[in-house]
């Protein structure tokens, strides 16, 4: 059985050669890839939020034109692995579940969009946001909405990877 990994940015930053402070995160990204349990969803507000981080880069930076090849491979790696799905949020069901985040205390759109996202499409949503995370759990307790997934494991990347990662 697949299982549907909804992956917030920070998951997608070392396809972009982007570090994140979670200690090897490429090779553990690597490792998990070689599992053929998971297709790992991701929302396109992601790659916006991911170009946002590297134009921040390339003003501290004269490696502007690898940057910006290194940026097109990964889009061109990401849409061409089947192992990776994009979820479209032009939705108007993901829109309204963003609205309640919001209006229950995530004031981040970016965030709401892809927690959103992840609820209508995955079994578990993996992120290190511990706010967003309180924010959906309360949305789930308080919310029955036919389509949202009511049992969507929430996970940190540690659990996830100690939980499911293919044994050595």
């Amino acid at each position: 059985m697949l299982i549907k990994c909804f992956l917030d940015t920070t998951f997608l930053m070392p396809i972009f050669g982007l570090d994140t402070s979670i200690e090897n995160l490429g090779e553990q990204i690597q490792e998990i890839l070689g599992s053929k349990q998971y297709l790992f969803q991701f929302s396109p507000i992601s790659i916006i939020e991911i170009k946002w981080q590297i134009i921040k880069l390339e003003k501290k930076t004269s490696n502007l034109n690898a940057m910006e090849v290194h940026f097109s491979h990964a889009l061109s790696s990401l849409r061409d692995d089947t192992r990776f799905y994009s979820v479209d949020f032009l939705d108007a069901n993901i829109n309204d579940i963003s609205h309640e985040l919001r209006k229950i205390g995530h004031k981040d759109y970016f965030d709401t969009v892809i927690a959103s996202s992840a609820l209508w499409n995955a079994d578990l949503f993996i992120t290190e946001d511990e706010p967003l995370v309180k924010i959906v759990q309360s949305f789930l307790s308080d919310h029955q909405i036919n389509g949202v997934n009511p049992t969507i494991q929430l996970e940190r990347w540690s659990s996830f990877y100690a939980n499911y990662s293919v044994p050595s």
